[in-house]
C-alpha cells in the first residue's frame, strides 16, 4: 500500500474542497452558445496560444510562498501554456505535473472539455493552454477554458 505523502494529502484535500465548494464546471445549452462554430473556436484557441506564456510551476509556487498578493497580480487572468504529464484524470479536469526524480511535482489543474479528457491516459505527456485562475490554496489554482495543444 502506498504511503500518504504531504503532497498527496494536500491534493486530496484540495480536490475534496473543490467538490464541496461546487467548483466543478457547469454545463450549458450549446445551441444558445454563440461560439459553436468549430473554425471560430479554433481561431480563438490560436489567438490564446499566440499570447500564452510558458508556465513555470516551480517559480509560481516560490512566488506564492513568499508573497501571495504578488503571485495573484502576476498570474491571475494571464494565459499560460503548461507542459507535463497527466497525473490524475477526472470528468471535467486533469492534473498536469512535472515528473522529477521519480515523483510528480508542481501540479496544475487544467479544466478541459470532457471529450478531450476522454482521449487522455495516465502518465501521458501533454501541453495545455488556458487562462490562469488564481486561488490562495496553490492546489486549487488552475487553467480554465483550457485546451490541449497539438
Amino acid at each position: 500500500m502506498n504511503t500518504l505523502t504531504r503532497r498527496n494529502f494536500l491534493i486530496a484535500g484540495a480536490i475534496g474542497a473543490a467538490g464541496a465548494l461546487g467548483l466543478t464546471g457547469c454545463g450549458g445549452n450549446p445551441s444558445a452558445d454563440s461560439d459553436t462554430d468549430p473554425e471560430a473556436h479554433k481561431a480563438s484557441q490560436e489567438d490564446l496560444l499566440s499570447e500564452a506564456e510558458d508556465f513555470d510551476a516551480e517559480e509560481f509556487f516560490d512566488i506564492q510562498n513568499e508573497n501571495e498578493a504578488k503571485a495573484k497580480q502576476e498570474y491571475d487572468g494571464k494565459v499560460f501554456r503548461a507542459s507535463g504529464y497527466v497525473e490524475d484524470i477526472y470528468t471535467d479536469y486533469i492534473i498536469v505535473s512535472e515528473f522529477k526524480y521519480g515523483v510528480y511535482c508542481n501540479p496544475i489543474i487544467a479544466e478541459l472539455p470532457e471529450e478531450e479528457i476522454a482521449e487522455l491516459s495516465m502518465e501521458q505527456e501533454i501541453t495545455v493552454c488556458g487562462t490562469f485562475e488564481y486561488a490562495e490554496d496553490p492546489n486549487l489554482s488552475r487553467l480554465v477554458d483550457a485546451f490541449i495543444v497539438e
